[in-house]
């Protein structure tokens, strides 16, 4: 009961996140770091999150006006997939810690969903609205689900493609995880040692992990440019309207 009614006032702050983020970079880390950290410490309750783990370092949010969608957020002071933190060995296993967040997510659809239908995705620096990391913990499109069904089988390994494939007009060069190397790598890391060999830059970056089955991810990351980063939460989509494969 404690956890549900928890999840309910939580609920009640979507209208003020839609209005407020969309005027002020910051409104996310003022959420975390001045309301929802202080809140759990003093008074053992996450609202306006739906979770506060002090131990990794993250907190969920609830995203604005999309019926289903949640955030994994550090704690900390991390401004997005351009920080040098997330490059450090000892940084928290941000993707991992958002997989095992997606109960959240789940919970509200209000009925099973199939773990290949759930997505993580990280935008780059010139394509996202907030200037705290967040990680979006959403559902899989049909189109992104489709595409990547028809990927080769022989590419679906622990290398990078050598080619790369077009998704929501964005492309993305990705690799086969089992989820033991899920739960010990950075992807972070991962991600951007893919970028360098590409030549790319990491701030025009954008990052998303499938799930293709219950012992293996599929990662992709997408190079952009300055003029055009990569929004790879446009593989996801926030209204769930397609669980049903």
């Amino acid at each position: 009961m404690k956890f549900l009614t928890k999840f309910l006032l939580c609920s009640s702050f979507l209208f003020i996140f839609s209005n407020a983020a969309k005027a002020d970079r910051d409104f996310l880390w003022k959420e975390i770091g001045g309301v929802c950290v202080p809140a759990y410490k003093t008074d053992d309750v996450y609202v306006p999150c739906a979770m506060v783990n002090l131990d990794h370092q993250y907190a969920v949010y609830k995203a604005d006006s999309d019926p289903y969608q949640y955030l994994l957020i550090p704690t900390g002071k991390v401004t997005g997939i351009e920080d040098l933190q997330l490059q450090q060995p000892t940084e928290p296993n941000r993707f991992f810690d958002a997989w095992q967040s997606r109960g959240f997510l789940t919970q509200r659809v209000g009925k099973p969903i199939r773990e290949h239908m759930i997505a993580l995705a990280v935008n780059a620096a010139n394509a996202r609205t907030q200037d705290q990391l967040h990680i979006h913990i959403s559902c899989l499109s049909p189109e992104t689900r489709k595409i990547i069904a028809g990927l080769p089988a022989s590419q679906l390994n622990g290398q990078w493609s050598t080619t790369s494939v077009e998704i929501a007009t964005y492309r993305f060069f990705y690799k086969k995880l089992t989820l033991d190397e899920l739960k010990k790598e950075n992807l972070f890391i991962t991600a951007k040692a893919k970028v360098d060999q590409e030549k790319g830059v990491f701030a025009y970056t954008g990052i998303a992990l499938v799930n293709l089955d219950p012992d293996n991810f599929l990662l992709l990351t997408g190079i952009g440019t300055e003029q055009k980063g990569i929004a790879a939460e446009h593989l996801e989509d926030h209204q769930c309207a397609d669980l049903d494969h």
